[in-house]
């Protein structure tokens, strides 16, 4: 796959190999498309972003014949011909504006400071320097380079006022009075320089900052500062209380465990969010530490990619369960979700944990997720995980129970309860599916994934059956003790439930 960077000199890169682009107006060209990756750039309009108003009259061909050299040079299916135009053809995470935007966007819906602080780093280690700078003689090019000038000053001002907001005044004076000698005209550097000078205790220094600014604006455009910022000198001369507010105090976020990045793309999206996903790795030997590292922070840098809060650690155990248990309770778990072939026997977690039988097995969300489901207390913890990742998912959600058999009735009412349930705490619809009890029955169903609850002896037969038929990827689910909300205070009439052995 290849992948585009803007954010500096333009790059195409594949495998980690930059490929050799045409240069001129063909590498403009790429340039101008990837502003619009994805979308449609109409013939007519690259001509004029191309050659200005006055653009040859074969400008068409020659506009052919720059797409046939960047299809050489990126591949035939680089860049598609499609009516009015053409569109380069990549994903999100291909291109770097595209990842820089999404990084910011989720800063802006981030509550937590140092939650948009680190994602505001990550948007800005994307430039490389300035962007567009190559072709500053293209027409397209000067009000495209200051819209993205644009966009990383704005990111760096809102990573810098939330650094104040943590409290770190000291540690941004520096970078603010570089930026506000840089960006003499814009005031909201000036604004959190002030601030984060008086709050250092250097009063003095951010009335001259004031005044040094005030002198800039008048001589330059003869304006007066805006009444934000003359507040903001008023306040500091009355040493008004409201500018020493002591720094923020970060919420107890909670978090999603995961241990094993191959269970990523199933887990990540149940930590959208106030909630951090934190990836784990217990490798055997130490000596494989820095391999399993290497390999977090690849996972780490994609997931960023996608809006989430990820952190990874990485350690070595002679203790692994207690040793998780552990720090599912520094972190504040509500799920520990580990990868194991050999199902353990639930043990002391504080929180959820669900075991993946098969971690081998790539998620595909192409099916509904489906939860054998009897009613026992110990099984609510099961739906509930099921839900949640349904929900995540944008999957349907089924509940498998017990035809009618032998004069019993069917689970069909204990379907609608949990269902009810479900729709009152989770905000999820169910569909009741009735089957026969045994492994055989639930494995004909389709599925994406199939989710059960984890009895305190461990796998019996029929869940050892699931485990070794199964071709989609298995969650086995021990309640915490933790109160997850769905199960009602007396638990519902027991069914011999369809994962039960015939």
């Amino acid at each position: 796959m290849t992948r585009f960077r803007l954010l500096g000199p333009l790059e195409a890169v594949e495998n980690g190999e930059p490929l050799s682009l045409p240069g001129g107006k063909p590498r403009a060209l790429l340039g101008r498309l990837l502003l619009d990756a994805g979308r449609i750039v109409a013939a007519e309009r690259l001509v004029e972003d191309l050659w200005g108003e006055s653009p040859p009259r074969s400008a068409s061909k020659v506009l052919q014949g720059y797409v046939s050299q960047l299809r050489k040079a990126l591949g035939a299916a680089a860049i598609e011909t499609r009516a009015p135009g053409y569109l380069v053809t990549v994903g999100p995470e291909d291109v770097d504006l595209a990842r820089f935007e999404s990084l910011t966007q989720s800063a802006r819906e981030a509550a937590d400071p140092a939650r948009r602080a680190e994602l505001l780093r990550d948007a800005l280690a994307l430039w490389r320097g300035p962007a567009l700078a190559e072709f500053r003689n293209e027409p397209f090019a000067f009000a495209a380079g200051r819209r993205l000038a644009d966009l990383r000053l704005n990111a760096l001002e809102e990573r810098l006022a939330a650094d104040l907001e943590l409290g770190a005044d000291s540690a941004v004076v520096g970078e603010l009075e570089t930026l506000v000698a840089e960006e003499p005209l814009r005031e909201r550097p000036l604004r959190l320089l002030m601030l984060a000078l008086y709050r250092s205790g250097r009063q003095a220094e951010a009335l001259a900052a004031f005044r040094a600014g005030r002198h800039t604006l008048v001589e330059q455009l003869g304006i007066e500062p805006s009444p934000v910022l003359q507040e903001l000198e008023r306040a500091i001369l009355r040493h008004d209380p409201t500018l020493d507010r002591p720094p923020a105090r970060l919420p107890a976020r909670s978090s999603i465990v995961c241990v094993g990045t191959e269970l990523a793309g199933l887990v990540a999206p149940l930590a959208r969010g106030e909630k951090d996903l934190l990836l784990v790795e217990v490798p055997a030997s130490a000596s494989e530490l820095s391999a399993c590292a290497a390999g977090l922070e690849q996972a780490r840098a994609r997931l960023l990619g996608e809006g989430l809060s990820v952190r990874t650690a990485c350690f070595t155990s002679e203790n692994r369960d207690a040793d998780l248990a552990r720090l599912a309770a520094d972190q504040n778990a509500e799920l520990l979700v580990l990868g194991d072939s050999e199902i353990p026997k639930p043990g002391d977690s504080p929180c959820d944990v669900a075991v993946a039988a098969r971690p081998e097995i790539a998620f595909e969300a192409s099916g509904p997720v489906l939860v054998p489901f009897g009613g026992g207390r110990d099984e609510w913890a099961a739906l509930e995980l099921a839900a949640w990742l349904a929900r995540a998912h944008g999957l349907p959600l089924r509940l498998l129970g017990t035809e009618a058999r032998e004069g019993r009735r069917d689970a069909s009412r204990m379907l609608a309860a949990a269902s009810l349930a479900l729709q009152r705490f989770a905000a999820t619809t169910a569909e009741p599916v009735l089957v026969a009890p045994g492994a055989d029955a639930i494995l004909r169903e389709s599925r994406s994934l199939l989710v059960a609850s984890l009895p305190a002896a461990g796998l019996d037969e029929t869940r050892q059956a699931l485990v070794q038929g199964t071709r989609t990827p298995i969650l086995f689910v021990h309640g915490g003790p933790r109160p997850g909300g769905l199960a009602p205070e007396h638990t519902l009439t027991r069914f011999t439930w369809s994962v039960a052995d015939a």
